[in-house]
């Protein structure tokens, strides 16, 4: 992690010039002591970056996860902090060539000139998950595949910045870069690539608007979680189950959009759904040690946040705990004058 900081060409000034060199090195001591609360607070700001492992299979789901941590003593405020926002930056490299930045999807952000920020305590985090393939990689039809981006087998490198001053006007310039992420994507097995094209084939239903398949447009809520069911009783640890939970079961296309117009189907919702409830609680302890679980608990906390400080005190110092944890103090947070991003 780099921080740019006001004050950095001190350090490269010389320190050997008599009783000014040692009035210099007494400044730069006590330099932490007499800076602004405001600045210290911004300077005390850690960005981390994870994806839980260094090698995936071809198509296999990359949970991104990204910490933001105020580890200081004074409370710290940040412009919006989502991968989706103007003041995060993501690049990638492929086979260890040039950054590139990644074109993902910005939140058009609108602040009154008063808003002050997004207050970080000392000791908080911010937690964001996502699924790399929703934003990086190669552009495909989601209609008929998991993802809307693909990753060929190859060596990558993904590199995230936050401008911790952004739409701030009066917070320092800091800006803040996470260690870079390396990870190799291989080959598929033959029994990975007879799961993905299973998956593959499933996601097809509910865009198929053909009279003989509005049957399979029906059919694909009832699909996904029979197949879900199947793989926790036989495979716990697939590499799909959290996808399926997280993303799968939000899958609309216009075949099954017709049948829900047409009031043939009801509409499902996943968050509200006992049955998916228990699914995600059941993973979450299972990958609460990576990214995975983080992801599975942000889904959770969209219509479950009573849950939030089970897991928090539960699954204490993990991923899973932690994001728990930030969902809970998000949404206990006092309302003030300080307004939020619309």
């Amino acid at each position: 992690m780099r921080i740019l900081q006001r004050f950095t060409h001190l350090a490269a000034l010389p320190l050997t010039l008599g009783r000014s060199g040692g009035l210099l090195a007494f400044l730069l001591g006590g330099l932490t002591n007499v800076l602004p609360n405001s600045v210290r607070a911004q300077q005390q700001l850690v960005l981390t970056a994870d994806v839980g492992k260094s090698q995936f299979f071809q198509d296999e789901p990359i949970y991104l996860l990204l910490r933001l941590q105020n580890i200081g003593t004074d409370t710290a405020r940040v412009p919006f902090f989502s991968l989706f926002s103007p003041a995060v930056k993501l690049s990638f490299s492929q086979g260890h060539g040039n950054l590139t930045p990644v074109a993902k999807p910005v939140f058009d952000i609108k602040v009154a000139r008063s808003w002050s920020g997004i207050p970080v305590p000392p000791g908080a985090s911010i937690l964001k998950t996502v699924v790399l393939q929703d934003i990086m990689g190669d552009e495909q039809d989601v209609r008929n595949h998991l993802y809307a981006h693909h990753l060929t087998p190859d060596a990558y490198e993904v590199d995230v910045e936050f401008d911790a001053h952004w739409g701030l006007s009066s917070t320092p310039v800091v800006h803040l870069r996470a260690e870079p992420i390396s990870f190799v994507v291989r080959e598929r097995t033959p029994a990975e690539e007879a799961e993905f094209r299973v998956l593959e084939e499933m996601r097809t239903m509910v865009w198929d608007t053909t009279r003989a398949g509005s049957g399979r447009a029906l059919a694909y809520h009832d699909s996904l979680l029979n197949l879900v069911a199947k793989l926790l009783r036989e495979r716990p640890d697939d590499a799909f189950l959290p996808f399926l939970l997280s993303h799968g079961v939000y899958a609309m296309g216009k075949g099954l959009q017709d049948q829900i117009l047409a009031d043939k189907a009801r509409r499902f919702d996943p968050d509200t759904s006992e049955l998916v409830s228990q699914y995600r609680l059941a993973l979450i302890d299972r990958h609460k040690h990576s990214s995975t679980g983080a992801l599975l608990v942000q889904a959770l906390a969209v219509k479950h946040p009573e849950e939030m400080e089970v897991i928090a005190e539960q699954l204490r110092n993990t991923p899973a705990g932690d994001m728990a944890q930030y969902q809970m103090e998000r949404r206990h947070a006092q309302p003030s004058n300080h307004q939020p991003p619309r």
